[in-house]
């Protein structure tokens, strides 16, 4: 029985963690809405991808969102974009993403 507690706060903990870091260079990428965009240059599209599970635990919605978000920035950031657009809702831990040149 300790044993199966033990894998379940491990689990449990792996959920709640947050594993992709913003790039420096990605500290000035903003994450928009469409209807922000309107004067801004296209770059690229990118689809970031994430753990939405650790086992038959789920993580959670927000941290999935927040890392997806995060690896948008980061990849913006490497095409020389400065602003990333959801372009997509999530599905199975991913979600496709517009990137631009607004600044």
């Amino acid at each position: 029985m300790k044993h199966i507690l033990t894998a379940l706060f491990t689990l449990t903990a792996l959920g709640a963690c947050t594993w992709v870091d913003l790039e420096p260079d990605a500290q000035s990428v903003a994450v928009a809405r469409t209807q922000d965009i309107a004067e801004c240059e296209s770059i690229s599209h990118v689809t970031a991808s994430v753990m939405d599970g650790v086992g038959f635990i789920d993580r959670s919605e927000k941290k999935v969102k927040e890392e997806l978000a995060t690896i948008a920035r980061n990849e913006a950031a490497r095409l020389g974009g400065d602003t990333v657009v959801p372009a997509s809702s999530i599905t199975d831990g991913k979600q496709h993403f517009s990137v631009y040149r607004c600044r």
